[in-house]
């Protein structure tokens, strides 16, 4: 029974912990409510499965599903949910990226400046060609 009690508190631990994290970076990173949530779902299956351990071996059984090949399914399909997410936001970030390039793009275009007349941020300022010295 100790064996239980152990598996139970580091479901609990891990999924208090990721719900945790969560709200800690909500509050002070200003992490987006969307991403907070996401991390609060993550921990959620950890504290459900730390109340009713034995929920993966019950649904495998209702399913004519072995175990093993079951608790490998639900972790395939946990991690292929969240790289959908994580490529989810990378593509929407990707293309906010493009359109605000293209947007300076036209802005320059229309403002008559290339990119030499940008300021070029820690390089040193271009010299003069009359100024320069061969040694």
């Amino acid at each position: 029974m100790s064996h239980e009690w152990i598996k139970s508190l580091i479901l609990i631990a891990f999924g208090l912990t990721m719900c945790a994290i969560a709200l800690r970076r909500l509050r002070l990173y200003r992490l987006k409510e969307r991403y907070a949530l996401l991390f609060i779902f993550l921990g959620a299956p950890f504290l459900v499965l730390a109340i009713w351990p034995a929920a993966v071996g019950k649904l495998s059984q209702v399913l004519h599903i072995q175990y093993n090949t079951f608790s490998l399914l639900c972790v395939t399909a946990f991690l292929l949910l969240m790289v959908f997410e994580l490529l989810t936001i990378v593509s929407i970030q990707d293309r906010k990226i493009s359109t605000l390039s293209q947007v300076v793009g036209i802005l320059m275009e229309k403002q008559g400046l290339t990119s030499a007349d940008l300021p070029h941020g820690k390089q040193s300022p271009p010299v003069p060609a009359d100024s320069q010295q061969i040694p």
